[in-house]
């Protein structure tokens, strides 16, 4: 009985793409249950792929002002500063909360002397001596009192180190209720022998020790995922440790390995996170507005190095690569000569009362987007992603020929199938249309793969969906060249490591390259014209709207931030020129561009350490851009994935072929094991009527709040007053008087 109560409990921390792929039977993952001291309740209900209830808030501890001077306050806040750390004490004039970035009598923990430095210094570094040794330094360690100026609201610091003779500048303004952190770049120099490595601002702002306090970290890892501040059985010696955008592949080391099997963490695409002392009482939201490209969110739980849970991030000057010296690939690591170029800004954004949770982040995050026009209303209505493989390139013994799929005369048959079972808005994305088929192509996009049709065929199939009103977008993707594909240099287009090493992906056996960004946009530009020519309106961009890299080829080297501004170039281009842009799990800054948000994560990376997965993206994006859930034919519960695209907001997708997906097994696409249109067909009308009905009263509305009223039971309340209930169980649920069934929904007019 222990040994399956222990299984269990192992399945229901494991990501479930993983269970699903582990299983014989994928159903098997649905059967798996266990009886709760509650009920008939399945563990899965439990496992961090769920929300919690909310329990009573434990009272919150007195702030203490000693020691501190005041800088400044306006009506939200109140701001100290200790000068000879620069630690600050933040006063919440509606709660009276005080917020503290150290800690109160450090002596009472268990932190050694480097802890309780970096603890309640303002800035903490990294750095290399003269010996090329790493070292780390605080504002404490040394003594470095700071040359502190105070400003009518805030202060300016001048930071010099000791030990490491390494000049920092850092600003600290109020703005109503926000506190704005600012390092320049200018105001960050090098010691004559001693070169910067890193630095963290204000790391322990927001810190708790054990379960001292109720409420929770916020990290944006996947839909976003919280860190409560509770005992874990399971204790993690590991913090969480996401970079900003990916990893920056200029620096990391070509490994020749098949990595097409593996399940990578999910990249951070919005550079947040944030802290709640006491659910409903009072939070913060950190966005990261300038220095993103180069930061890394560090999220620590207790039992971690510390017994404090604690959240920041840290910003990258140098980085360490590998730097081969022979053609066996032996060598040595070293650190860049010289820094990356970057202003930190930080804006801290403090929550109070009903809005301090992470809906109340979301929401404080989705109006900084709306203020700052970088997210905008677009039109929103209940529909299904058909995403159709044309062509994919199969290798042959002396060339490789096209594997035709699907024809593109055949996609608005399939169309008009559906709308006769009442599948009434849809939208159609084509892959593999280039002559050579999927893989096999890029960068080039054109001329059209004949065995998929003619140029009339083409331009039949687009009439007739736009008489439809159904959009037809065109994958298309201007950061990845097929390896053997034409059009581009091995030697001189494709973006290059810091060490030389081209930059390379190994995609099912398939071996591509990332081009440098000023060949992307060179790309980019003429593909419009083409892509004009052939009347096509909509583009589904792939890699190009999150991949970001800084590029070391000579003559076209690119940092990450230079990288940003070509890439946006190229959405804008696109976008004046073209029609409109879907994109595939894109970073933040592609937002404004977007009319369409392909393969939502609608989970957390499930880490250990982390209690909870929330839709913190979903409900920042709900109301203004129209998402769409991974492809359902690849789901192992479907029944179960159609509720949570219901209470996360997303609409189905379907990936599809004509023909029977076994005959991919040899290709670059093999990992497409069911596509068949006459297989999947009534599964699509059936998905989609079940999200209509569920999500079709909340077009184009924002997500007010969520509430999780027990284990898999969930309600979401919208702005127009409609509350969606969701009961994930094996059993029926009453919530304000109404049953909702197990394993279905309910929709409420009027709300709460």
């Amino acid at each position: 009985m222990y040994k399956k109560i222990f299984l269990l409990l192992l399945i229901a921390l494991l990501p479930i793409h993983v269970i699903a792929d582990s299983l014989t039977d994928r159903d098997e993952l649905a059967d798996i249950e266990i009886e709760s001291e509650l009920g008939e309740e399945t563990l899965r209900f439990d496992s961090n792929q769920f929300t919690e209830t909310e329990k009573a808030n434990k009272p919150l501890p007195e702030g203490s002002f000693d020691g501190f001077e005041k800088v400044t306050e306006n009506a939200e806040l109140a701001l100290y500063v200790d000068r000879e750390s620069l630690a600050l004490k933040i006063l919440n004039k509606h709660t009276g909360y005080v917020w503290n970035s150290g800690i109160d009598e450090p002596e009472n923990y268990r932190l050694n002397n480097s802890w309780v430095e970096m603890v309640q210094s303002a800035i903490t570094i990294e750095y290399l001596d003269r010996r090329g040794n790493p070292k780390t330094e605080s504002i404490l360690t040394a003594n470095s009192t700071p040359d502190i100026k105070l400003e009518e609201n805030g202060f300016t610091a001048n930071i010099a180190f000791k030990n490491s003779s390494i000049d920092v500048q850092l600003t600290v303004t109020l703005e109503e209720d926000d506190v704005i952190i600012h390092v320049p770049e200018a105001g960050v120099e090098d010691g004559t022998f001693n070169k910067i490595v890193s630095m963290k601002v204000y790391p322990f702002l927001g810190a708790v020790n054990e379960a001292d306090i109720s409420g929770y970290l916020f990290i944006p890892d996947g839909s976003g995922a919280l860190m409560r501040f509770e005992k874990n059985p399971f204790v993690s010696d590991t913090p969480f440790i996401g970079a900003i955008y990916g990893t920056d592949e200029g620096f990391t080391r070509n490994v020749n390995n098949e990595d097409s099997f593996t399940y990578p963490t999910q990249a951070i695409s919005v550079p947040v996170y944030g802290a709640v002392h006491g659910v409903k009482e009072n939070g913060f939201i950190t966005a990261i507005e300038e220095g993103q490209s180069y930061g890394t969110i560090l999220a620590y739980p207790s039992g971690a190095s510390t017994d404090f849970f604690w959240v920041t991030s840290e910003y990258q000057y140098r980085f360490n690569y590998y730097q081969p010296t022979s053609k066996t690939m032996g060598g040595f690591n070293v650190y860049q000569e010289e820094k990356n170029s970057f202003d930190i800004k930080q804006r801290v954004m403090f929550l109070a009362d009903e809005e301090a949770d992470y809906v109340g982040m979301a929401k404080r995050y989705q109006q900084l987007l709306v203020d700052n026009g970088e997210l905008t209303k677009t039109e929103d209505s209940v529909d299904v992603r058909l995403e159709f493989l044309g062509g994919e390139t199969k290798k042959g013994l002396f060339w490789d020929s096209v594997l035709p799929m699907t024809e593109v005369s055949q996609i608005p048959g399939y169309v008009e199938e559906l709308q006769k079972n009442d599948v009434e808005n849809m939208h159609v994305v084509y892959r593999g249309y280039t002559k050579g088929g999927l893989t096999g192509t890029l960068p080039q996009k054109f001329p059209l793969e004949r065995k998929l049709g003619s140029k009339a065929d083409y331009e039949d199939t687009m009439n007739q969906l736009e008489e439809k009103d159904i959009p037809f977008y065109f994958y298309s993707d201007f950061t990845k060249a097929y390896d053997g594909a034409s059009g581009f240099s091995g030697s001189k287009d494709v973006a290059k490591k810091i060490n030389a090493q081209p930059m390379t992906r190994n995609e099912y056996g398939k071996m591509s390259y990332y081009l440098s960004p000023q060949k992307s946009l060179e790309f980019a530009k003429k593909d419009s014209k083409d892509f004009i020519k052939h009347g096509i309106s909509n583009i589904a961009l792939d890699t190009t709207g999150y991949k970001l890299f800084s590029d070391f080829n000579r003559g076209m080297s690119s940092s990450r931030n230079e990288m940003t501004e070509t890439y946006k170039e190229i959405f804008q281009l696109y976008q004046d020129e073209v029609g409109g842009l879907s994109f595939y799990r894109p970073n933040n800054y592609a937002w404004e561009y977007m009319d369409r948000y392909l393969d939502m994560p609608m989970y957390s990376s499930n880490y250990m350490f982390v209690t909870d997965t929330v839709p913190f993206l979903q409900i920042v994006l709900k109301g203004y851009t129209p998402y769409y859930a991974s492809f359902s034919n690849f789901s192992h519960n479907p029944k179960e994935e159609v509720l949570r695209m219901i209470e996360f907001g997303a609409y189905p997708s379907f990936y599809l072929t004509t023909e029977p997906a076994q005959l991919l097994l040899k290709t670059p696409s093999r990992g497409l094991y069911t596509s068949e249109f006459d297989v999947w067909k009534d599964a699509i009308a059936g998905h989609y009527q079940s999200v209509k009905e569920g999500l079709g009263q909340v077009e184009g509305m924002t997500i007010e709040d969520r509430i999780v009223h027990a284990k898999g039971v969930v309600e979401v309340l919208y702005e127009n007053g409609v509350s969606i209930l969701v009961n994930y169980t094996e059993s029926p649920y009453t919530v304000k008087g109404v049953e909702v069934q197990a394993t279905s929904f309910e929709v409420l007019e009027g709300g709460r």
